[in-house]
């Protein structure tokens, strides 16, 4: 098991990075951290207004703050009058891809309406490269894209949607798109199994989906704000339940007792690992428009996770 520091990473202006995304840029040599720069000091203004901020390292150890993203030539600073959330990003060749929560505005506390857009930069300019392509998901109120490419070359977008679903009664469910060349998407409905079946896990409500894959199994995480969800599949679509892990109190380590939230996880040398955020000062039962200003800090985390058939346990 590998050691990692707690936290690993504070976003230096707002101290609100959540959201995590790590991808490994070639062409710099670093690894980049893409997160939602949350702006705690604000507070019910906390969730929106807020930039995609990048963090760099080349050892997984030690972060350092890169900047905020700039989209279409705007952007680059901690206060943004477009509100971004989660960040989901996938290579290819020289080009990289962002799929991400997109509001029109910054009135709190979520901003306006609400997409999925993508927009695309160069891997030698990921952070102030990013243009407009189009809206990739347009149901009301999705969010929280994350993309795989599958081994027969398309490609598969997760997100949290379904609002106008008639078969949910307006719940919102986990759902995925497919696509051949990561601009041009086919909506597929909602995931199969047991994701979406309240009566095998008891959760009424998941976001912060993310999927990945080790040694040729999918594995899925979701964030029902009670640690995470985990689930494993043969083929993507239909899912397994495995039950929940890294609730408030399973870990010790330096601002990491509180549940882990929205995760990604990286996959390499054939271990995974996975990066989280937690808002350590944060009352369980309080309601967010409720929480003071402190109560709304986050830090993002990284630790090692075991998976297997049996689903996804934390070291």
């Amino acid at each position: 098991m590998v050691e990692f520091s707690a936290p690993i990473y504070a976003d230096p202006y707002y101290c609100g990075s959540c959201d995590p995304e790590i991808v490994w840029n070639s062409f710099s040599g670093e690894w980049m951290c893409f997160y939602t720069g949350r702006r705690p000091a604000l507070g019910v203004a906390a969730t929106c207004g807020n930039p995609i901020g990048v963090a760099v390292s080349r050892d997984l150890k030690n972060w350092m703050f890169r900047g905020y993203c700039l989209f279409d030539g705007e952007g680059g600073k901690p206060d943004s009058r477009h509100t971004f959330w989660a960040p989901g990003i996938i290579l290819n060749g020289d080009e990289a891809h962002m799929f991400v929560t997109y509001k029109e505005d910054a009135t709190p506390p979520w901003g306006t309406g609400g997409c999925i857009a993508h927009y695309k930069a160069s891997v030698a300019d990921m952070l102030n490269g990013w243009k407009r392509v189009d809206v990739t998901i347009g149901e009301d109120d999705c969010l929280d894209a994350s993309v795989i490419k599958l081994e027969n070359g398309n490609f598969r977008m997760y997100y949290v949607g379904g609002v106008n679903n008639q078969d949910t009664k307006g719940r919102k469910t986990i759902r995925y798109a497919e696509s051949s060349n990561l601009n041009d998407w086919t909506v597929k409905g909602d995931v199969k199994g047991e994701v979406n079946d309240k009566k095998v896990h008891g959760i009424g409500y998941q976001e912060g989906v993310y999927v990945f894959l080790w040694k040729d199994r999918f594995y899925m995480l979701t964030d029902p704000h009670k640690g995470l969800a985990t689930y494993s599949s043969d083929d993507g679509i239909t899912w397994k339940y495995h039950g929940q892990i890294m609730e408030t109190g399973t870990s010790s380590r330096t601002l990491d007792w509180s549940q882990a939230r929205h995760p990604s996880v990286l996959v390499q040398d054939d271990r995974t690992y996975i990066f989280y955020h937690v808002e350590p000062f944060r009352p369980e039962k309080v309601k967010g428009s409720e929480l003071e200003k402190h109560q709304r800090y986050a830090f993002i985390q990284m630790a090692e996770l075991k998976c297997s058939e049996n689903g996804i346990q934390r070291y």
